[in-house]
């Protein structure tokens, strides 16, 4: 049995995180994802990039949406960075200090979930793949305001035949607070 899918359109921001003592910059791309909860950093793009990583004090596995544990692994760390968002022209931006969860995520160097997208509550156009930062909250940092038509790097829409048993590489992860304590829960992005 073969899925059809159909396009898996999304939004990437094109993103730098700024070390905080060195002011060293480098760049990523945040997947906008209101399927997943929390902000994410995959943790070999952590480690390439020399990040500091910090403990979490009470590790959680990724679960799937079924409560199986995703073979994704644990989370057992966490960074704090600044995450800094430009206009297609670079005269405005957004700056923020981010935490970040590490973790396997695939292909995706950073993942900004529904936490991100409630606490900042971009002006998003699907169809146009333009994101406005006008409603941020009063901690981050906002230079020449409004910030309109941010840096996306967008996928295009393509047609492809996949096999849901062998097919693994996209995956939504979701974060449940059960009594104080975060659990992410993966789910595969296969389009029907």
């Amino acid at each position: 049995m073969s899925t059809k899918n159909v396009g898996n359109h999304s939004i990437t921001l094109k993103t730098e995180l700024i070390g905080k003592v060195t002011g060293r910059k480098i760049d990523a791309n945040a997947l906008i994802d209101s399927g997943a909860e929390g902000i994410i950093i995959n943790g070999r793009f952590a480690q390439k990039n020399q990040l500091t990583l910090l403990p979490i004090k009470k590790p959680f596995p990724v679960r799937n949406v079924d409560g199986s544990e995703n073979t994704m692994g644990w989370v057992r760390e966490y960074t704090i960075q600044n995450l800094c968002i430009y206009s297609q022209d670079n005269r405005a931006y957004h700056e923020e200090k981010a935490e970040f969860y590490v973790t396997d995520i695939g292909d995706h160097d950073i993942i900004l979930g529904t936490d991100w997208l409630e606490e900042h509550n971009p002006d998003i156009d699907w169809s146009d793949s333009r994101i406005g930062m006008t409603r941020c909250p009063e901690t981050c940092i906002i230079a020449n305001p409004p910030i309109l038509h941010l840096k996306t790097k967008t996928k295009p829409l393509k047609s492809a035949v996949v096999d849901p048993r062998t097919h693994h590489k996209d995956y939504q992860v979701k974060w449940l607070e059960p009594i104080g304590q975060f659990k992410p829960v993966a789910q595969s992005k296969i389009a029907g």
